[in-house]
């Protein structure tokens, strides 16, 4: 079976706080992406104002218009 190994308690901290350090820039990356992008925005907007308006229905029946778009979507074939 597999073995155990020790990691020093100081190593794996540093660890931690990189990969911390690494997910906070995906999201400032990720924000200024979005920031850049201004059909992206409008479509963002538009959304807000639609929810904040209460123009949203229950999460069952999109999932169920979802279910059928995907039942007439033909598939493609990808071989070629």
């Amino acid at each position: 079976m597999g073995q155990t190994v020790e990691v020093p308690r100081e190593f794996f901290r540093k660890f931690a706080r990189a990969a911390k350090a690494l997910d906070e820039l995906h999201d400032s990356f990720e924000d200024f992406l979005i920031s850049q992008n201004p059909a992206l925005l409008r479509e963002l907007r538009r959304a807000r104002r639609e929810h904040l308006a209460g123009k949203t229905r229950p999460f069952s029946e999109f999932l169920e218009e979802l279910s059928r778009s995907k039942r007439r979507t033909p598939r493609r074939n990808r071989s070629s």
